[in-house]
C-alpha cells in the first residue's frame, strides 16, 4: 500500500514539473511575439527574371491592351486590371453627411464602439508598448 501512495505520489509530482515546464515555454513563447509589432513585420518576395521582348514592351508602350472602363473613353485601364470588376466608383465630394439627433442610447453606442475599436492600442499602451 505504501508503495502504491508513493507511485501515486511521484505521477502528481511529474504532472506538476510537467505542467510548470509547459508554463514556463509558453511565457517564453508568448513574451516573444508581445515585442514590438514592428518588429514582427516580415517581407516576403520571390525573384523574377524579366525578359527582353520588344513586342510586349511596344504593345504596353502603345497601350494596346488598354481598354475604356466603364464606357469613359477617357478612362483607360488594362484589361486585368481590378476596377473592371467594378460597376462604378462613387465620387467623394456626393457624400451626404448625416446631421441628424442622436439619443442618448445611440452616443452611448457609439462610445462602446469607439472604445472596441481602440481596446488593442489601450490595452498595448497599458503594457508599455509604444505601437
Amino acid at each position: 500500500m505504501w508503495h502504491e501512495a508513493r507511485r501515486s505520489e511521484k505521477k502528481v509530482h511529474e504532472m506538476m514539473d510537467a505542467a510548470r515546464k509547459r508554463a514556463q515555454r509558453r511565457a517564453i513563447y508568448l513574451a516573444k511575439r508581445r515585442g514590438d509589432p514592428s518588429q514582427s513585420i516580415q517581407a516576403v518576395g520571390t525573384r523574377c527574371r524579366i525578359h527582353r521582348d520588344d513586342a510586349l514592351y511596344q504593345a504596353s508602350e502603345d497601350q494596346q491592351g488598354l481598354i475604356p472602363w466603364n464606357g469613359k473613353q477617357d478612362i483607360m485601364i488594362d484589361r486585368f486590371d481590378g476596377r473592371a470588376l467594378l460597376d462604378f466608383i462613387r465620387d467623394g465630394s456626393t457624400r451626404r453627411h448625416r446631421v441628424s439627433e442622436i439619443t442618448e442610447e445611440e452616443e452611448e453606442l457609439e462610445e462602446f464602439v469607439s472604445f472596441e475599436r481602440y481596446r488593442d492600442l489601450i490595452k498595448h499602451r497599458r503594457r508599455g508598448c509604444r505601437y
